[in-house]
């Protein structure tokens, strides 16, 4: 063999062992995680740090009252992790979530109806954009993913939780988180319109006086017909038509949207269930009856998932957990190299840039 031969034959060694070791390098980056045979596609964990790094973005505008000039590496919470880090460790505990959701749902032996898979379809279908979504590497496979994850969360849920269920809820148990949680009555608002403050007051002890000889309903409906022309009026909650002939209102007191509220604070703190009273604030006169909220027709019944996911939901997300950490998930860490936080924000930036 020639010496130019020889050299020939070495660099072709030389090329294929580089080619070999640049695959090895690499590796396949098309999932992110997986066990067994179940793996969740790397543009899910994509799609989650982009969403976590373009919530951050908004925070940070809204706080300062200017854009980050660099979202990646601004301080997250209390400062020991940067918004970079934070959208990578908790957008991979997603996808890792999403593994839980494919073997927990097997394990449980559940499956979709025909119109649950239709409405997953429908959801991808509805908020795929290929064009952005395809700039950021994220195929509506991706998006059917992290859609099925959550149906398949969902139904795990009630099944875990539901009758016959590991962790099935009993009625006590519903029964006495109504009783800790829930306050139920019916109102009538009169508003305090300017000049006429007085006369307001008059018309709640009017309308009081009546409640202690009729129905608080035909109460209402009194102070409804007499009242058509005012801008004030029984309170029917969300003015749909059941509320029209069902004039309870049920709510969760401890919730946000209530827990302050003065009206709420003082039913719950001075009012026994059956006793009818008026109330003041600064913009309304209130008439109001207080009625038990164990006695409120089929309401558990019909509101008996609701209620589960309101009582279980936080305890939900540490029995997930609990089998994410049971299970053998192994990390792609050439995914995890790959797709920085840097490098899929920037793509979102180019993308942004280009379509001003």
């Amino acid at each position: 063999m020639s010496f130019k031969a020889i050299k020939r034959l070495a660099a072709s060694v030389c090329c294929a062992a580089v080619a070999a070791a640049s695959l090895t390098s690499c590796g396949d980056t098309t999932y992110i995680c997986r066990s067994g045979d179940k793996s969740v596609n790397a543009g899910v964990y994509i799609y989650y740090v982009l969403s976590r790094l373009n919530s951050q973005a908004y925070s940070y505008y809204t706080t300062n009252g200017t854009a980050s000039q660099d979202i990646i590496n601004e301080k997250y919470g209390d400062g020991t992790m940067t918004v970079g880090e934070f959208s990578q460790t908790d957008s991979y505990s997603m996808c890792e979530r999403l593994i839980t959701a494919q073997l927990k749902f097997d394990e449980m032996g559940l499956s979709f109806t025909d119109e649950e898979k239709q409405q997953i379809e429908d959801t991808v279908e509805s908020n795929w954009d290929a064009d952005y979504y395809e700039s950021m590497g994220i195929s509506k496979d991706s998006l059917d993913q992290i859609q099925t994850g959550i149906a398949m969360l969902d139904k795990i849920f009630h099944a875990y939780y539901g009758e016959d269920g590991e962790a099935a809820v009993s009625d006590s148990e519903i029964n006495t988180f109504l009783t800790d949680n829930y306050v139920r009555f019916k109102l009538i608002s009169v508003e305090k319109t300017e000049g006429k403050e007085s006369q307001a007051k008059a018309t709640a002890e009017d309308y009081a006086k009546r409640a202690e000889e009729k129905s608080f309903d035909e109460v209402i409906k009194e102070y409804q017909e007499e009242h058509s022309d005012d801008e004030s009026g029984a309170d029917t909650s969300d003015g749909s038509e059941e509320q029209d002939t069902d004039n309870n209102i049920m709510i969760n007191k401890n919730s946000s949207s209530y827990s302050s509220n003065q009206v709420v604070k003082y039913i719950d703190g001075s009012m026994q269930n059956g006793e009818i009273k008026t109330y003041e604030d600064d913009n309304y006169w209130y008439v109001i009856q207080k009625l038990d909220v164990l006695s409120y027709g089929d309401y558990v019944k019909d509101n008996r998932d609701s209620l589960i996911s309101e009582m279980k939901s936080e305890d939900f997300e540490e029995v997930i957990k609990g089998w994410t950490d049971s299970y053998q998930i192994i990390r792609n860490d050439d995914s995890y190299s790959r797709y920085t936080p840097k490098s899929i924000y920037k793509k979102y930036q180019k993308y942004q840039e280009k379509n001003q």
